[in-house]
């Protein structure tokens, strides 16, 4: 009798092992199907369409709800297997907030590292040679990157760079926000806007430019005041050579350098022939009333015309003119004013 009850408990334990190891076959046949089905749908191509959408992510939002807004954009197939990737990977707090471009034929996992990466969209703007900070505060304004008036005092802030050491106290950045094309993300300040601008400038700002201005009778912030001149009174590289080479003979025999571009700067028009009236305009900025350089540039010059400035012609002209994008140039008063009779009536 004791025989046959052990015998029924070892059939009933056999039975029992059957039934756990074929419950663990499947457990296990189960979730290596899922988990073969998670791999490829995060390795999926979304679509086959190579359109590239917008898509934002706000401050605060959860992984759950930025899931469910990127499925609704149709950038991904499922919301759930996507926020459990990024659980998984540890990624699901490392989500940053922007605007995105995000093309639909990605796979989750390059959504994910997009989203995760801050691959943020950003605003493309070309800052033109020759513009004045105020020009540059609106553009940056029109395009959302900072308000006119975070910029502007920005401009006005202290920044610790060599090229800046003989910049009077109390100015602004006037001449050393470099123009160029510049990439600017969500995120930026004033600050930054301007630290970019100015960490460009210490790009172009190289030792041979360094020694090349140390050989010449002005300070850094004259010869940037010059060239700032230079670059709003003509475009062509050979004809700035001269233009400044007519400005430092000028200031060599201490005549007024009357230039209209200081006028436009006083002004805000955008025009180059002015009345008698508008020369007279009492401004310190005024070089056809006041002899010598103004306090300081009248727009953010290229490096090309600090290089006029410091490595101009060898000329002998006192005086310029430009008409229908031609510069003349004159040795005398009356060779000037026949050109002019000439050119501009």
């Amino acid at each position: 009798m004791l025989a046959n009850n052990g015998l029924e408990k070892r059939k009933k334990n056999s039975k029992k092992l059957i039934i756990i190891g074929s419950v663990l076959a499947i457990f296990f046949f189960v979730s290596s199907l899922m988990v073969s089905y998670v791999q490829y749908t995060i390795n999926k191509k979304n679509s086959d369409n190579q359109e590239v959408v917008n898509f934002s992510i706000e401050k605060g939002q959860g992984l759950e709800e930025i899931a469910k807004n990127l499925d609704e954009a149709g950038i991904i197939k499922n919301r759930f297997i996507f926020g459990l990737y990024l659980k998984f990977k540890g990624e699901a707090d490392s989500v940053q907030a922007g605007n995105y471009q995000i093309a639909r034929n990605l796979t989750m996992i390059e959504v994910a590292d997009i989203i995760t990466q801050g691959s943020i969209l950003e605003t493309r703007i070309t800052i033109p040679e020759g513009w004045d900070i105020e020009k540059i505060a609106d553009r940056l304004a029109i395009n959302g990157v900072v308000s006119k008036v975070d910029f502007i005092a920005a401009a006005k802030g202290s920044y610790d760079y060599d090229f800046l050491k003989d910049k009077p106290q109390g100015s602004n950045l006037e001449g050393f926000l470099y123009p160029d094309t510049y990439f600017f993300d969500d995120e930026e300040t004033g600050q930054s806007v301007v630290r970019k601008m100015l960490d460009n400038f210490d790009k172009k700002y190289t030792r041979e430019l360094a020694a090349k201005i140390k050989i010449h009778d002005m300070s850094f912030y004259e010869v940037i005041t010059l060239a700032s001149i230079v670059e709003r009174e003509v475009a062509d590289p050979d004809d700035r050579k001269k233009v400044a080479s007519v400005f430092l003979n000028r200031l060599s025999i201490n005549m007024a350098l009357e230039s209209c571009a200081t006028i436009q700067y006083i002004t805000k028009e955008n025009k180059t022939q002015f009345t008698y009236e508008e020369t007279r305009i009492p401004s310190a900025y005024n070089t056809y009333i006041n002899r010598g350089l103004p306090p300081g540039p009248i727009g953010n010059p290229s490096i090309d015309s600090v290089l006029a400035v410091i490595e101009p012609a060898e000329t002998d002209y006192l005086y310029f003119l430009s008409a229908d994008g031609e510069t003349y140039f004159s040795y005398t008063l009356d060779e000037h004013e026949r050109k002019k009779s000439l050119y501009l009536n």
